[in-house]
């Protein structure tokens, strides 16, 4: 496939994936619709999360090293974030034990990246923020404590799995929103150079972020 392909296919499955966890957020919990629009959505983050990896493998100067972390840190808050529903309470298995594993990996690469982001400047590609490598870093160093606590628990049950599964299936849908717009990505980066869109954009991941709120807001209250 050439590099229009997969752009090409980068731009479907994107929609695919900011479109299905919108209704997955909208539709009632636990319901087949809801299950139907989830599996979609998380199918859709690991396809979309292979395609620009593929990207970067040929192209390398259109994407960031932090766009790289970003896609794993996706992909690890995707299926952290289905483990912890599909699996029954209280059932731990060997992937679950290494969510954790794969957390502090990223969380490292992260800080490793940032160190030499800021000791090279020059050589950093497409100018990513040297500040965000240590934002998902820490954020995927807390969501690994998150997991030992899992972990040593033996699951979760109740409201406290449906919350696990909310804020990580949550962010990395907001996260989904905001890519094609940030510098480095491969759509829709020329937008935030403008500031009239990127007001937009701000509006349209601030909307993201209020949904999650709610719907949390909404697990954490449910019976």
């Amino acid at each position: 496939m050439d590099i229009l392909g997969l752009r090409a296919v980068h731009i479907v499955i994107g929609v695919m994936v900011i479109v299905s966890g919108l209704i997955a957020l909208l539709v009632k919990k636990g319901s087949i619709p809801h299950k139907v629009v989830g599996q979609c959505f998380v199918v859709s983050q690991v396809i979309i999360g292979l395609v620009v990896l593929a990207q970067a493998w040929f192209t390398p100067e259109r994407i960031s090293s932090l766009g790289i972390l970003f896609v794993f840190f996706i992909l690890y808050l995707v299926v952290s974030a289905w483990l912890t529903i599909h699996r029954p309470k209280a059932n731990i298995k060997s992937l679950d034990m290494a969510m954790p594993f794969m957390a502090l990996a990223i969380a490292t690469a992260g800080v490793v990246m940032g160190f030499n982001a800021l000791h090279h400047p020059n050589t950093a590609k497409n100018l990513a923020p040297t500040e965000a490598y240590f934002l998902f870093s820490a954020l995927a160093f807390m969501a690994m404590l998150l997991d030992v606590r899992y972990l040593n628990k033996h699951g979760l049950q109740g409201k406290q799995r449906i919350i696990r599964h909310v804020w990580r299936m949550g962010c990395a849908w907001c996260f989904a929103v905001s890519a094609p717009f940030s510098q480095g990505g491969v759509v829709l980066a020329w937008i935030s150079a403008d500031p009239v869109l990127s007001m937009a954009q701000m509006l349209l991941v601030g909307a993201a972020i209020f949904a999650v709120y709610q719907f949390r807001t909404y697990a954490f209250h449910r019976n």
